[in-house]
């Protein structure tokens, strides 16, 4: 008998072992249906100013999945993860010569990758409108000239999105929140219970450094607004 229970105890350890060492497994909290919306159509959310176009419909500001930085360079290209901020466009980027085991940045271009869990939503939920709600410190006016492009599952093409896109700045408009909508591509990720949806901002490549534009990545991240019944 304690042949047997032994080795039975052996491997009881060894499986608890291996489940303590498993990474946790993402998961997020599901949203309830709208049955109790607030009566202002003002709020914030996470610290993002939105204004309902329906006082009586809901409104949530979700947390990205994973927000990155890509910085691409000639031999150098790779994901960025822990920045403050981060400049969206092209410095200059420039071919490494006369060493072909060269492995230095020779310059490089940002753009801002962020990915959204649209299961946490019921699938009878009506969306009314969605935003990727986005953060400048210094240049909010200089993301009207920033590309947004977005697909809805890992291997599909980049679709260019939003080109209707709002401002919300202080009052001297030197820094705030510009807001991409998003809406059809948003409903249509919820429809379709997508858990991983990816948008991808950047700036058209010029030579010149002067088209740069500051957003927030984890300081006042990205955020998907979504309006919904």
């Amino acid at each position: 008998m304690k042949n047997i229970l032994k080795p039975l105890m052996v491997a009881t350890l060894l499986l608890a072992v291996a489940a303590c060492a498993a990474p946790v497994k993402y998961s997020a909290d599901k949203l309830p249906l709208c049955s109790a919306p607030s009566d202002t159509g003002v709020v914030k959310l996470s610290s993002v100013p939105y204004t309902k176009e329906d006082p009586q419909s809901c409104a949530v500001a979700l947390k990205s999945v994973d927000v990155a930085v890509w910085s691409e360079a000639a031999y150098n290209s790779r994901k960025l993860r822990g920045l403050d901020t981060v400049e969206l466009g092209y410095k200059p980027l420039l071919a490494a010569t006369g060493d072909a085991s060269y492995h230095g940045p020779t310059g490089h271009a940002n753009s801002l990758v962020v990915n959204f869990d649209t299961t946490v939503f019921e699938e009878d939920t009506a969306v009314r409108r969605a935003y990727l709600a986005v953060y400048s410190p210094d240049n909010p006016q200089g993301l009207n000239g920033v590309v947004l492009r977005g697909r809805l599952s890992t291997g599909d093409e980049l679709q260019s999105l939003a080109r209707e896109r709002r401002a919300v700045t202080n009052m001297e408009g030197t820094s705030g929140w510009i807001f991409f909508d998003v809406s059809f591509f948003v409903a249509r990720a919820i429809n379709e219970r997508r858990n991983s949806i990816h948008f991808e901002l950047s700036v058209p490549g010029q030579p010149a450094a002067g088209n740069l534009v500051r957003v927030g990545v984890t300081k006042k991240e990205p955020h998907l607004v979504v309006e919904y019944n």
